[in-house]
């Protein structure tokens, strides 16, 4: 077994145990988009069972985003072969969000169509959590753009509660390097299906993406380095918020 599996499963279990991602009878929808992570995310959840005391179940869903049929064909072949149980949901989001009626970011309308038709799914499955293949390079990025086109400090999360609990996000390769995933994935020799977005090299995550790529290259521990300071804040020595345009502040007595 090559190291880098070793890895990769090691830091999948530290993540739902650190994390309390996964407890005994889960049902979970694993989101599969026929990328690296989903796939990877997908298989390893499966293998694990052999080797984990507690039981759950597992169905990956496609939420199809219309830009062509063939990713979505070549899913459900995937998971028939394979034997996991799974839905297919075939959507116009993708054409819909870069159409002229779209008046905004079409990353973002998309994803948000594409998160409520899974969380909608999930009900109907009787789903609990909702796994999605994020790693620590998105997380990482994540951080990032919210910090240049957001103005805030803010990240995802490795767990996360929507409609009062009802549905759990969870995030279980959260502390696995994106190159890692890509070696696994071709160790095992899993299919990846390229995204048809035209957007997918132009968007602010692709930016990012390029500027932490160079940092990481000239020091493999940045990577490390900024996931923890993530969740290592000292308050005492960042700067108060700025007041708000056009808001004053608080009047002075006399």
């Amino acid at each position: 077994m090559a190291f880098v599996d070793q890895e990769v499963r090691r830091l999948l279990g530290k993540g739902i145990h650190h994390y309390g991602l996964i407890e005994n009878r889960d049902r979970i929808v694993v989101a599969v988009s026929g990328g690296k992570d989903s796939m990877l995310l997908l298989w390893l959840l499966r293998e694990r069972l052999l080797r984990v005391p507690i039981s759950y179940e597992l169905v990956a869903v496609h939420v199809d985003p219309g830009f062509d049929t063939e990713t979505a064909v070549r899913l459900e072949t995937f998971f028939k072969e394979e034997g996991f149980s799974y839905e297919i949901i075939r959507t116009d989001y993708g054409p819909r969000a870069h159409g002229p009626e779209n008046r905004e970011n079409p990353c973002f309308l998309c994803a948000r169509l594409r998160r409520a038709a899974l969380f909608k799914k999930a009900r109907e499955l009787g789903c609990s959590k909702i796994a999605l293949g994020h790693n620590q390079d998105d997380m990482i990025e994540t951080f990032f753009i919210n910090i240049c086109y957001g103005a805030q400090v803010a990240g995802m999360l490795p767990r996360q509660e929507f409609f009062g609990g009802e549905i759990t996000v969870i995030r279980p390769l959260a502390l696995v390097a994106a190159r890692n995933i890509l070696k696994m994935g071709a160790n095992l020799g899993l299919p990846i299906l390229p995204t048809k977005c035209p957007s997918a090299s132009k968007n602010q995550r692709a930016e990012i993406r390029s500027m932490m790529e160079g940092l990481f290259r000239k020091n493999p521990k940045v990577r490390g380095n900024i996931y923890h300071a993530m969740s290592n804040v000292n308050l005492e020595y960042l700067p108060p918020p700025l007041p708000v345009r056009g808001k004053r502040g608080p009047k002075k007595s006399r």
